[in-house]
């Protein structure tokens, strides 16, 4: 292919190339999907059972059970040493322990506090390193990410570990510019649309148990039925999840509806605890409509058999209506049943001596702990887009034939109409501008490739026309012929003079005269054109029967050029007018009286003489060969160029 367009070809696939990088850009739902992290199929926790998720940390790799935390940035597991070494229950109903010792990948950084939910009186510390820190059972398929931050305790407090969906960055100190966080991780290395999730807490009492789902970088629309309420993020990054509690209602069997939340408050949704923490009215409230009581030692409602019963068979229902504010603008209803209410606290619960049943319900001191926890997630399904700011959640469906239906949610960058990002424009831009550069580049190539050619064409038929000039003017070139006679003699050794070519034998036209006069014998030298044309100048030095190039002292000397002129052998890159004085001159000094002396157009023409121009040409000169070179062949005396040699010849 030429080059011109192989380059145009090239400039082509380059702006595809380009342009579609620019696209990649887009980590739209065609190209990037949404990550569905399985379940652990376990029920665990000492206040709950709740549905808990697999993690994979360190190499070789430690499994673990923790559950799902949308405060935390980080991941928590617990220590090996929050069991004790005979206690061989410990470590599976904790969900199983890591030991970062036995961690070839395992780095640590120091010592450090819970640094989010202390004001629901989490204080809990932990040994902070970094990690390998994979989602899902072993090979299982899911993401597995190195140089992680991990941190392990071994507080009973924090029975089993979190998984942290905040995005958030994590400082250790002041100068630390802060280690990113496994969701921010996933985005940042292209395995998710965005920094989004969506999770539901399932519980034991639908169907036949309905396990947790979370979904990285999107949301399940199977899960749940979709409203239009959206709430934006508000507070600070660790309690931003903040929804308005505009109502909670109760309703009984016999459709008695009792309002259980005098005032309505901000919240803040937190799967890091099961407990919904209210308002002590809003609590007294829920006392009074489903006899509860308070335990101080326990610092819990404590529920036993015989309310346990009652409840049940009240089956009641509680409403929750949430929207952005708490009074006006759009809101969703959020129902729990009395089974969400219905949990078993587990020793080695603080203040508890034995397992019981409770109701998830605290008492908050102040405003900056009312939470929704891990309870109103057993109903409720939470969609949150880190990259808008907003989130939304949603009444939970339940149905055995609903098929799992994973949406992406896109990255901020990319508008809801499926527009270009600024990533995608900025490709395509670049893309067109060194598409430009490489057609001009292509059309420049090739400008030049024809000039070039036309050049060369013209040069070579000003050539043709120069040899065609020298050959008008009596200028043939000169060729050798094929036979061994035109063989060329060379100069013989300090043994004689034996004619190397011919055997001894003298050819006749080695005694004709030379071309141009001269006062003596030895080589003469005539230039024909392109080839230097050697000839033997009168009989030469024949001595045996061999023709000398180099002059012989015991001859005159050879015809030469005066000194003053140039010496002109070969035809080199002098204009063609240059050489045709050149030969001029040089004609006029071996013979003024010479034809040659003259250009062509100032020779005369006698009357009954053929003029030079019109004289045909001498068989001194040979036949000359296509594509070969050309030199002179001597023919005999009868050649006119000899006539003109012969007037200043001699020989021995």
């Amino acid at each position: 292919m030429p080059l011109a367009p192989s380059i145009i070809l090239l400039t082509i696939q380059w702006t595809w190339m380009v342009g579609a990088w620019g696209l990649k850009v887009l980590p739209r739902a065609s190209t990037l999907y949404p990550i569905s992290v399985p379940p652990s199929q376990y029920w665990d926790g000492n206040d709950g059972p709740w549905s808990s998720f697999t993690l994979q940390v360190g190499t070789p790799i430690q499994d673990v059970r923790v559950f799902i935390s949308t405060a935390s940035p980080n991941t928590w597991v617990v220590h090996q040493d929050g069991c004790h070494p005979s206690d061989s229950s410990c470590p599976q109903a904790r969900g199983g322990t890591f030991n970062p010792s036995t961690s070839t990948s395992w780095e640590q950084d120091g010592s450090y506090q819970f640094s989010f939910n202390q004001s629901l009186g989490l204080n809990v510390q932990g040994v902070f390193g970094n990690d390998t820190l994979g989602l899902g059972f072993q090979g299982g398929g899911g993401p597995i990410l190195k140089d992680q931050i991990i941190a392990a305790h071994s507080s009973e407090e924090l029975y089993l570990g979190i998984f942290g969906l905040n995005p958030s960055s994590t400082n250790f100190t002041e100068t630390d510019r802060g280690r990113p966080s496994y969701l921010s991780s996933l985005k940042s290395q292209n395995l998710i649309p965005s920094l989004s999730y969506g999770y539901t807490a399932g519980n034991q009492y639908r169907l036949k148990k309905v396990y947790g789902s979370l979904t990285l970088g999107g949301y399940d629309s199977s899960l749940f039925t979709q409203n239009s309420v959206t709430i934006p993020f508000r507070g600070n990054p660790l309690r931003n999840l903040l929804v308005g509690i505009q109502s909670i209602t109760a309703m009984g069997q016999n459709g008695v509806t009792s309002a259980l939340l005098p005032t309505p408050v901000t919240a803040n949704i937190d799967s890091t605890t099961p407990m919904i923490w209210l308002p002590t009215e809003a609590c007294l409230a829920f006392e009074k409509a489903f006899g509860l009581t308070w335990n101080e030692t326990a610092d819990l409602y404590l529920v036993n058999d015989t309310l346990h019963d009652s409840l049940q068979n009240q089956n009641a229902s509680i409403t929750f209506t949430l929207g952005a504010a708490t009074n006006g603008g759009q809101t969703t209803d959020i129902t729990l049943p009395y089974d969400s209410f219905d949990l078993l606290i587990k020793q080695p619960f603080a203040n508890v001596s034995a397992n019981q049943r409770y109701f998830p319900l605290r008492r908050a001191s102040d405003e900056g702990q009312y939470t929704l926890g891990r309870t109103v997630l057993q109903e409720a399904y939470l969609t949150v887009d880190w990259e808008r700011q907003n989130f939304s959640i949603s009444q939970c469906i339940f149905s055995d034939t609903a098929k799992q239906e994973l949406v992406a949610i896109t990255p901020l960058d990319t508008s809801p109409s499926g527009g270009l990002s600024t990533g995608a424009t900025a490709g395509i831009a670049v893309g067109v501008i060194l598409a430009a550069a490489l057609t001009i580049l292509a059309l420049s190539i090739l400008f030049l490739r024809r000039r070039n050619a036309r050049r060369g064409a013209a040069a070579a038929e000003g050539n043709q026309e120069v040899a065609g000039a020298m050959i008008r003017q009596g200028f043939p070139k000169g060729e050798l012929a094929t036979d061994s006679e035109c063989m060329r003699f060379e100069m013989e050794g300090s043994s004689g003079h034996a004619n190397k070519g011919y055997g001894g034998e003298r050819p006749d036209w080695l005694g004709a005269e030379a071309r141009y006069p001269g006062n003596g014998s030895g080589v003469a030298e005539a230039d024909v054109g392109v080839i230097r044309a050697e000839m033997a100048a009168g009989g030469g030095f024949y001595g045996g029967s061999g023709l000398h190039e180099m002059h012989d002292p015991s001859s005159t000397p050879p015809v030469e050029l005066p000194g003053e002129s140039p010496r002109e052998e070969m035809e080199g890159s002098t204009p063609a007018s240059s050489r045709w004085r050149s030969r001029m001159r040089r004609s006029w000094f071996l013979n003024p009286a010479s034809p040659l002396s003259r250009p062509p157009s100032s020779q005369p023409t006698a009357k009954g003489k053929e003029s030079s121009r019109s004289r045909p040409r001498s068989s001194w000169f040979g036949a000359s060969s296509r594509g070969g070179n050309r030199h002179p062949v001597p023919s005999g005396p009868s050649s006119p160029y000899q006539r003109v040699a012969s007037a200043g010849s001699s020989s021995r």
